[in-house]
């Protein structure tokens, strides 16, 4: 990763932002490049990056920071893969890049493709383009959203960095806050991507691109599509065939994203995902004609906790002769100085595993490598959940319904009704049918599937000012397709949600001296995934059934096999961290909540329910308990930074106390 920035004034203003406006918004994203920098201003522009040493070498970041050619600036935080692809594509355009750093292939891009260059990049990515010579802006974020980037339109001045910290640190940028987008992430609501708590900033959404004539405002435009689901029952070939297809889509995606000069680690956890990765990786090795081994990086949970899997990677790591770097979970707190974390956040939002990632990142840098491999996107594309059901029964294939039903689990008892009612019947209920049902009910609106609402202890009357609810189904996926589990699939690759996740994990590894990479979340694995029949992703209690078969031979048959049970469970370790640690941190804050004062919460009602959840549990609820209160240390590090400190040093106290 590196940190970017561009400020660019209006064509007949012609205001040069000064170099020390530069460094000031370069400091404010160090954690994102701190060792080398470089700031170039022009008449009416600037454009600067700072990176990291390590990310300097020549199969990393590289050395070129800001790349000029022909009247285009470019300033990358990128890593392209399929580099080969994008050549031949450019010489066919008749351009021919003048360098090999990422910022350089941009360069070309712009040059054969203008505006629309993004759609035609492959990898992680956020730059930014300008045309000395029209003054057009360009900036864009790959589909993934692995790279952050945000905006601000200051009159005439448009104001662009990686993070909101580096636009807010502009001297023209007001810090207003967005108490609705606050009030969203400590309600879990995050489908509204392109805010920020910040009302004069704006997120680039994943896959999205800005657009600025020197005369206009900036535009935003999706270069990115997910690809439309197959709800149909057959692919285009067979099963066989199209596992053979997608080995060899994996072999690729995972040897694209594997310097040749550097070492490389697969977090390698039991499941299928990451044992994936690490099969094709190891034989894409094998191909290159290196001996090379890849280096798995592990986490060993206690015998008995529903997250061991240590056995499952015992034998994947033994089926390449490798040796694995155990990260042990009972060394990996789940809360460390959280306040400070809240303080040094850009946003609200929190992962509730950031600690987990850094070990396991911190595991990458005690093997040896600066890039590591995971495993994300294996459930998003290769399988779906029980809500195809609904499909069977909407098509009428009840007979099938009643086989995986059973094949399941499910039986005849009020549980198993309740639950048939809300995995089958549910779905298929029409906004039409749902707003009948809230009529009945007096305005309480059913929650429909993969809908989000505010928990009670968010003020019903902020809510409803807000229109918190309402925001939430105009911004998330719409379902335009009959299939419901079609529409899963294009939810999971479409929401605004993963992109949040997925740039946050990407930064914990950066600031841990690792570039984090997924093969399976590759363009083009996404698109054959998506063309595959449902049944090769879920029938009956297999799942996951084309990629099982994809692998075989790469990773044991024992770990491919199907379970009994679920193995790789984290919810253990959330639920007993947070019920454990939860109400020492929580009862102090809420006792004189920020976010009770700007009158987003009801902090007695915050109360109950953590206290209801320390007696009982619950993940979901634990879950946004965490956004609730990772919400509230955020908020009052910007408007009590006193009280923050006092917090934590309690909290300190009490840890030791506890300990």
């Amino acid at each position: 990763m590196t940190a970017i920035l561009g400020v660019f004034s209006a064509a007949d203003e012609k205001r040069t932002a000064s170099e020390t406006v530069g460094r000031r918004m370069l400091e404010a994203m160090r954690r994102r490049g701190a060792d080398v920098n470089e700031i170039r201003s022009f008449d009416g522009a600037m454009v600067a990056v700072a990176r990291h040493a390590w990310e300097c070498a020549p199969d990393l970041a590289g050395d070129t920071l800001v790349a000029e050619w022909d009247g285009l600036v470019v300033a990358a935080d990128a890593s392209l893969y399929y580099r080969a692809d994008l050549r031949a594509a450019l010489g066919k355009r008749g351009v021919v890049p003048y360098g090999d750093a990422s910022a350089h292939l941009i360069a070309a891009a712009y040059r054969a493709w203008g505006d629309d260059c993004a759609a035609r990049l492959e990898g992680d990515f956020a730059f930014i383009v300008w045309n000395r010579k029209t003054g057009r802006v360009c900036a864009a974020r790959d589909f993934a959203g692995k790279r952050t980037l945000a905006y601000a339109q200051l009159g005439g001045t448009l104001v662009i960095a990686s993070t909101v910290t580096g636009v807010l640190a502009h001297p023209a940028c007001p810090a207003e806050l967005n108490l609705r987008a606050i009030a969203a992430t400590a309600a879990g609501m995050f489908a509204a991507g392109h805010e920020t708590a910040y009302t004069a900033i704006q997120n680039v959404p994943a896959g999205w691109t800005l657009a600025r004539r020197a005369d206009q405002r900036a535009e935003l435009f999706s270069h990115w599509t997910p690809p439309v689901a197959n709800d149909r029952g057959r692919g285009g070939s067979s099963f066989v065939d199209g596992a053979l297809q997608l080995r060899d889509l994996l072999e690729r995606a995972a040897a694209e994203r594997m310097p040749p000069q550097q070492h490389v680690a697969v977090w390698l956890s039991g499941g299928w995902d990451s044992s994936a990765v690490f099969g094709v990786a190891e034989q894409a090795l094998q191909e290159r004609g290196t001996s090379r081994l890849l280096h798995p990086v592990s986490m060993s949970y206690p015998v008995g906790d529903p997250g061991r899997e240590d056995e499952f990677i015992q034998e994947t790591a033994k089926r390449w002769g490798a040796d694995v770097q155990w990260v042990r979970i009972t060394d990996v707190p789940f809360f460390d100085r959280p306040s400070q974390r809240a303080a040094r956040r850009d946003e609200p939002f929190a992962h509730a595993f950031e600690m987990w990632h850094r070990a396991l990142a911190r595991g990458t840098r005690a093997a040896g490598a600066r890039v590591a491999l995971d495993g994300m996107g294996g459930d998003q594309l290769f399988q779906v959940s029980d809500v195809y059901f609904a499909d069977l029964l909407r098509t009428g294939h009840w007979i099938e319904l009643a086989r995986d039903w059973r094949a399941k689990g499910g039986g005849f008892r009020l549980h198993d009704a309740r639950e048939f009612v809300r995995t089958v019947l549910d779905p298929l209920l029409s906004e039409r049918a749902r707003r009948a049902i809230t009529a009945l009910r007096r305005g309480r609106r059913p929650t429909g599937y993969l809908e989000r609402r505010p928990p009670s202890w968010i003020r019903r009357a902020f809510a409803a000012e807000h229109h918190l609810e309402e925001r939430e189904r105009a911004f998330a996926p719409q379902r335009e397709r009959v299939s419901c589990a079609a529409f899963e699939t294009e939810w999971y690759l479409s929401h605004a949600y993963f992109p949040r996740v997925f740039g946050a994990v990407a930064e914990f590894a950066l600031e841990e001296g690792v570039d984090l990479r997924s093969p399976l979340y590759d363009r083009r694995v996404i698109e054959f995934a998506a063309s595959r029949p449902r049944w090769e992703r879920s029938t009956g209690r297999e799942t996951k059934l084309l990629l099982r078969r994809a692998v075989r031979g790469l990773v044991p048959d024992s770990v491919l096999a199907p379970r009994a049970a679920r193995t790789g469970v984290t919810s253990g370790y959330f639920d007993e961290s947070m019920r454990k640690q939860f109400p020492f941190l929580s009862n102090g804050l809420m006792q004189d909540s920020a976010l009770a004062d700007v009158g987003i919460i009801d902090a007695e009602e915050f109360r109950r329910w953590s206290e209801y959840y320390v007696r009982n549990g619950g993940a979901q609820l634990g879950v946004t308990l965490l956004f609730t209160l990772q919400a509230e240390m955020w908020l009052r590090s910007r408007v009590r930074p006193v009280d923050a400190l006092v917090g934590e040093l309690n909290t300190a106290r009490e840890t030791v106390v506890r300990s």
